[in-house]
This record gives C-alpha cells, sequence and structure tokens, in this order.
C-alpha cells in the first residue's frame, strides 16, 4: 500500500538531500517537531519497508503522513488518506487517523500512542567521568518545557553547574553528567508531553532528575531507572544524594541502562510498523472502500475551523489586554 510522507515547503531544501543523509550522522534534528516527525520516521522506516515516499505535497489515494501544524497549513484535501503528528498540539478533527506521542492517554479506534524517535547519533556520558558535576537541561526552552526556576539558576550544591544545551549539541552527552527534565514543581501529569528525555538519559548512562509528567512514569519508574521530584527541596535533595550516598547515583543509572533496548530505533520502528499494518492500513482500507464521508468531512473542517477561530479571538483578547 502506497505510504508517503509529508513535510511543509518551508523544508524543501532539506528534504532535497534527506535521502543521501545519514541518521547518526548528519540529520539536522535541531530543525524540530514539524520537520523530525516525518522526516525521521521516513528515513528510519525505509530501512524496513521498501516504496516510502517523501514530498512536500500530499499524494491523492494513499496513506499520508504529516504534523498536524503540516495538515493545518495544506488548505483543502486532495482526496489523500490523512495520519497525523498531534505532537502536544490540539487535536485536528479533519484526519482520518492520529498519533499521540504520550503513553498514558486513552486512544479511540482511530488513534493510537506511538514512541518518538530518540535523538540521532547521540554520545553518552564519557567512562571517565566521576561523580555528580554537571547538570544539564537539553530541550527547547519555554513555559512549558523548563520550570522558571532552574532556567537561570545557582545551584545551591558544591561542585554542581547547571547547563542548558543548544540545540544542534543535543545528541552529545559525554560532558553531562545528569539531565533536568522539570516542567513544574508541582504534581502536574502534562499528559501531552513524551517520554523522550527519559530515553535520552537512558541511551546517556545519566540520571534524569524529572517532574511528575504522565509520560516518565508510565514507561519509566520513579525512584528507580529516574528520580521524581515535585519542590525544589525535592530537587536539591536529590542532587545532594547523588553526590554523597554510595552507589545510588550507579544504581539509577543502571536501571536506565538495562531499559536501553526497549527504546532503540530498531525497536521502536517495529512498533511503528505493527500499528501501520495492523491499525492505519485496515483504516485506510475502509476508507477506500466506503470513500470519505461527505457529512463527516464537513463537520470536521467546521470544528476545526471554529477552534482556529476562538484560538485567534483569545489571543486577540490577551494582547489587547498586554496593551492596556
Amino acid at each position: 500500500m502506497p505510504i508517503h510522507f509529508v513535510v511543509p515547503p518551508s523544508f524543501a531544501e532539506q528534504v532535497a538531500v534527506l535521502s543521501d543523509q545519514s541518521l547518526e550522522r548528519d540529520y539536522p534534528y535541531w530543525l524540530g517537531g514539524r520537520f523530525n516527525w516525518v522526516a525521521q520516521t521516513w528515513l528510519v522506516l525505509r530501512q524496513y519497508r521498501e516504496g516510502l515516499t517523501i514530498g512536500t505535497a500530499p499524494q491523492p489515494g494513499e496513506i499520508n503522513f504529516a504534523h498536524v501544524m503540516g495538515w493545518r497549513g495544506s488548505g483543502t484535501r486532495v482526496g489523500e488518506f490523512r495520519v497525523s503528528f498531534r505532537a502536544d498540539y490540539p487535536r485536528m478533527f479533519d484526519v482520518d487517523f492520529e498519533i499521540l506521542q504520550n503513553p498514558a492517554v486513552s486512544v479511540s479506534a482511530q488513534q493510537a500512542y506511538l514512541p518518538y524517535w530518540p535523538v540521532p547519533g547521540l554520545i553518552p556520558r564519557d567512562s571517565a567521568r566521576k561523580g555528580l558535576k554537571t547538570l544539564a537541561y537539553a530541550g527547547r526552552l519555554g513555559p512549558r518545557n523548563l520550570v522558571n526556576g532552574l532556567r537561570d539558576p545557582n545551584v545551591p550544591v558544591d561542585g554542581v553547574e547547571f547547563r542548558v544545551i543548544e540545540p544542534h549539541l543535543w545528541h552529545d552527552l559525554s560532558g553531562i553528567d545528569a539531565l533536568v527534565a522539570i516542567r513544574s514543581f508541582d504534581k502536574s501529569e502534562h499528559n501531552t508531553k513524551p517520554p523522550s528525555k527519559l530515553f535520552s538519559a537512558w541511551r546517556a548512562g545519566v540520571p534524569l532528575i524529572a517532574g511528575w509528567d504522565s509520560a516518565f512514569s508510565t514507561v519509566g519508574d520513579a525512584g528507580v531507572d529516574y528520580i521524581r521530584v515535585q519542590n525544589t527541596d525535592e530537587f536539591y535533595q536529590a542532587l545532594t544524594r547523588l553526590q554523597n550516598e554510595a552507589g545510588y547515583y550507579e544504581r539509577i543509572v543502571e536501571a536506565g541502562r538495562a531499559r536501553v533496548s526497549e527504546v532503540s530505533h530498531e525497536a521502536i520502528a517495529a512498533t511503528w510498523l505493527e500499528c501501520i499494518d495492523e491499525r492505519i492500513m485496515p483504516a485506510f482500507d475502509e476508507w477506500h472502500a466506503n470513500g470519505t464521508p461527505l457529512l463527516g468531512g464537513l463537520l470536521a473542517r467546521s470544528a476545526d475551523s471554529a477552534r482556529e477561530t476562538m484560538s485567534r479571538a483569545k489571543q486577540y483578547m490577551r494582547s489587547s489586554k498586554g496593551a492596556a
């Protein structure tokens, strides 16, 4: 069955050279989710399945995979079956199948959880490093990504520095002793977010100090293969314990290392292909046999349009309030 991957036209230059790139050597991971969800999936899965194509426009009559924001900017359908990578954006209704990145949320018959791909070309912690000296955050900065108190911290633990890793170096964790992934100091579960930073910590051979994200607690085991904290006191207690308690650092790392095979590109690819074969292709066959329901399509587009209108209205009200 023809399967096509669609990236926004703004990435046409990157797509043109993608087929000659090595995922582990020169893939531009830092370009962001709208590119990575599509391009990295194509690069990995083409190793296991022939005939997969990629481009900047959907193909009629085929299964088309695209980021949700790519679909929102694509205009009217041209007769394509749409699979949407929602990531952490609001749902788009005018699609035929949706892929979610958080394993804790419930899914419908037309949805599935599939893990986001691990950072390619990851360089693990240098085995010569000893102790906890450098704590780092490897991700985009934003109000929902890293708690305010850690963005420019003065870590009150002797001998520990905090570093924000630049996007083009997210793969290089050779000089890092622990990673942090705390969106808020509370018990918020952040149910749209993925477990990606936990995957990176396991693969890099370092502990992850994280918040209460449901993705981490569903995939990992808090207190065993990562450390979970809910306030600044627990955060600094975790740092002190990693520094001073004999064997604690190594126990967290070894428990994570035991999980690495589960989060390799090969293992995740097998999960993706199973979903394509057992969930997405049967949905496509049904769609193809029955044709796109006119009423359903109109209702979906109406729902998307109404939500976009409300979103723009809220943005306008916020900007007007700020100007006042």
